[in-house]
């Protein structure tokens, strides 16, 4: 498959994923952890937010909430944004949020960004390395010298092992077809709401990640798991939560379920 078949592969999976509820059944809520991540690194006293990827505002929603800042919210994915701005009806929040709908250019329009997110696997889905480099040199097109790049990726040791290790065959056997015949990347089938879903996703080590942000101009300051358990066992379960930030705190980044990164332009 081609770059642009994956993304509008990606676009129809997300589309569906928005509009059948599933998304918001399986993720009800933000992460508390990286919620408070957000704001211990200053984003209640910023001007201008990109949140890159928001979906349905899981995260927009709760930061519009602790911040006084305008929020662009840019997303591949129609139907999210849709549930995003109709969430916001019930807010008095909607005129500090501009929606962007996958058009890179139309971030231009805004003023450079004091912050920008990136949060649970948006880059990942980004499933070439020159097209993720292109994002991110965007980015740092985007961000202002003094701002901040908070992403998180999943983890090369924690993710999806069977799908890592049959696509690792078949590359080392000469039949993996693009995108799966670069390192790191996996698709897989989950389904949801009576629907098969592909998902594309490339898997980083703390190496390769901190490699691909450095060619783009950016600086790993940090690096800490985002969680130890699934991200919807941490969201819908307040003990499993609570389990989890206790254990965080004992193991490094790439044993995280995902790795949550803060990274400065250089």
């Amino acid at each position: 498959m081609s770059a642009d078949d994956i993304s509008r592969a990606m676009q129809a999976t997300y589309d569906h994923y928005y509009l059948s509820e599933g998304y918001r059944r399986r993720y009800p809520e933000p992460n508390i952890a990286t919620m408070a991540y957000l704001l211990q690194n200053g984003l209640a006293d910023v001007s201008q937010i990109l949140d890159f990827g928001c979906g349905n505002g899981r995260y927009s929603l709760a930061l519009l909430e602790k911040t006084k800042a305008h929020l662009t919210a840019y997303d591949i994915s129609a139907a999210s944004l849709a549930e995003f701005e109709s969430q916001l009806r019930s807010t008095p929040h909607r005129e500090r949020v501009s929606f962007v709908h996958d058009n890179l250019d139309g971030l231009n329009r805004y003023a450079s960004y004091d912050a920008i997110l990136m949060l649970f696997g948006v880059l990942s889905h980004v499933v070439e390395r020159d097209l993720r480099l292109q994002t991110l040199h965007k980015m740092r097109s985007l961000i202002r010298p003094d701002g901040k790049l908070i992403l998180s990726v999943p983890s090369i040791f924690r993710r999806r092992p069977w799908e890592l290790l049959k696509y690792s065959l078949a590359r080392a056997m000469g039949y993996a077809a693009p995108p799966q015949d670069e390192a790191g990347n996996i698709r897989f089938t989950r389904r949801i709401e009576g629907r098969n879903l592909t998902f594309f996703y490339h898997l980083y080590s703390l190496r390769t990640l901190r490699e691909e942000l450095a060619e783009a101009g950016f600086a790993i300051m940090e690096c800490q798991p985002e969680s130890l358990f699934p991200e919807w066992l941490v969201t819908q379960s307040s003990l499993v939560r609570c389990i989890d930030r206790r254990l965080c705190s004992w193991i490094p980044a790439q044993l995280g379920y995902g790795m949550r990164v803060l990274a400065d332009p250089v």
